[in-house]
């Protein structure tokens, strides 16, 4: 067996490939290699082939640095297509007397992969929030580890989303001769390598700002309370600068890492870049304060959507540790007085340090590599995720109410016939489904009316803005013409002093 753990992250542009080893310090990171890859668009592999070029060389690449073969990896689940929702159900023990052991609730936890979800969609994670053990409620996982009773009630955080993002992600793995340990969720993994052990305790938001998406996950007591996914980040500040400056993508990405702002209070006025090619000739140029107003109203509006969902969770008061943002667009200057302002919480941004040890790669304590390495270390020694090692498979659709075949519902250590009870439960179930997905459809749609409604304010204050300039240069313009017009009488007036006045007669 090996002391190695790998894992692939398949991020909005990218594939990250980290390994990690188990030391007497801690982790140790002792590879990390991306690479950029045009099939992948927010998380869902739209070309088999380059993935599979671009994993294949990551993995030949890391094996020299490991001088090892790696035959298994942990990856990494992320896209705007994910959903969760709370979901409960009911365990009679089969020996009440037996204390309650990891093994347990680990068969309870398995149990509710099999929830029922609308067709081409799976559970890929399943998170415990709670356990009412007969007459004590609301116990932590922890908590019940050792205690007895009759019944187990227990809430769990479902996250879901389309079949397709699982399957696709192991059929490439097949395809690189690879084999899945673990499917953990992204923003998962990127709160497990920057949060502090306080922040995890005692509430943090983890806000992962990549290239095309921007991954959420709220902590609490060591929990994954929620996650969400809003569908757009880095990139889209990247096309709002090559819209209006009229450039390349290329140019545009360059400007905005190199000179972007996120405050444009603090740019300095009548500066302008002038983007020149190479070979000397001029390609575009863009002002600088134009430019940060183009980052600050698209960064705003992200920072807008992470403060609806924290109101949404229903613990934007009980976040001690605030908000801690990473990824590539954490390094923007000034984001975290923007974010201070706007989500009022305090606000640090983070990249993977006390997680892992002080000798792992240099390149390992990037916020770049947030995920990356988050996944390594919940495969090595697992925190957040409850995810196990798993095959991909489709639920089984209920059998028909004429069907000869018995009823069978879950149970310790054997199965025994369904019950009203247990058919009342799967009717409430489905209820409860239906009426998650259509709150969650209401929040989009309120996401993206909230997003309208700030683009129109925007642009509304731009135009006051350019009026407001266009008056101030009018005004500028007229008292050039009127000092023109005193200067000019005035040396008119000095000459016929010296000389005399031209109509004067000889």
């Amino acid at each position: 067996m090996s002391k190695y753990a790998a894992s692939l992250d398949f991020g909005s542009s990218k594939i990250a490939l980290a390994v990690g080893e188990r030391t007497e310090s801690g982790i140790r990171i002792v590879s990390y290699r991306d690479a950029h890859v045009a099939g992948i668009n927010n998380g869902e592999i739209i070309k088999d082939r380059q993935a599979i070029e671009a994993i294949t060389s990551l993995v030949q690449k890391a094996e020299e640095d490991i001088q090892e073969k790696i035959t298994e990896v942990t990856i990494g689940l992320s896209g705007k297509v994910l959903h969760s929702k709370i979901s409960t159900c009911n365990c009679l023990r089969s020996n009440p007397e037996k204390y309650i052991d990891e093994q347990e609730l680990a068969e309870i936890t398995k149990g509710r992969y099999n929830t029922a979800v609308a067709e081409g969609e799976a559970i890929f994670e399943a998170i415990p929030q709670s356990y009412d053990i007969d007459e004590y409620l609301g116990r932590s996982h922890e908590d019940l580890n050792g205690m007895k009773g009759k019944s187990i009630a227990a809430t769990f955080c479902l996250i879901y989303g389309k079949e397709s993002i699982l399957s696709r992600r192991i059929e490439i793995l097949d395809a690189c001769n690879l084999r899945m340990s673990k499917a953990i969720l992204a923003p998962v993994a990127s709160a497990r390598a920057v949060l502090t052990e306080q922040e995890m305790e005692n509430g943090a938001v983890l806000v992962d700002i990549g290239f095309g998406t921007t991954d959420i996950a709220i902590i609490k007591d060591n929990t994954v309370r929620a996650v969400a996914t809003i569908p757009f980040a880095g990139d889209s500040i990247t096309r709002d600068i090559k819209s209006v400056a009229n450039i390349t993508s290329s140019w545009a990405e360059n400007v905005k890492t190199v000179h972007g702002c996120s405050c444009a209070d603090y740019t300095p006025e009548n500066k302008k870049l002038i983007l020149r090619s190479p070979e000397g000739n001029v390609d575009g140029e863009i002002e600088l304060q134009t430019l940060s107003e183009i980052i600050e109203a698209r960064l705003s509006e992200i920072l807008e959507a992470v403060r609806y969902i924290i109101d949404q969770s229903g613990y934007a008061d009980k976040l001690a540790g605030g908000v801690v943002i990473t990824g590539g667009t954490a390094y923007m200057e000034f984001i975290q007085q923007l974010a201070k302002a706007l989500l009022d919480q305090k606000v640090r941004l983070a990249a993977p340090r006390g997680a892992i040890t002080s000798d792992s790669l240099s390149t390992a304590f990037d916020a770049y590599s947030s995920t990356a390495v988050g996944l390594v270390l919940e495969s090595i020694s697992p925190r957040l995720s409850h995810a196990s090692c798993r095959t991909m498979k489709k639920v089984a659709p209920a059998p028909e109410k004429n069907s000869s075949s018995p009823k069978l519902s879950f149970g310790f250590g054997s199965f025994f016939d369904e019950t009203n009870e247990s058919r009342k439960q799967k009717k409430e179930e489905e209820e409860n489904r239906k009426e998650q997905e259509r709150i969650e459809k209401e929040q989009e749609r309120e996401l993206e009316r909230e997003r309208l409604r700030l683009e129109k304010e925007r642009e509304k204050e731009r135009q006051r803005e350019e009026k407001e300039r266009k008056e101030a240069e009018k005004i500028r313009r007229k008292e050039l013409e009127k000092e023109k017009r005193e200067k000019k009488q005035k040396e008119s007036g000095l000459f016929d002093i010296f000389f005399g006045s031209t109509n004067d007669n000889a």
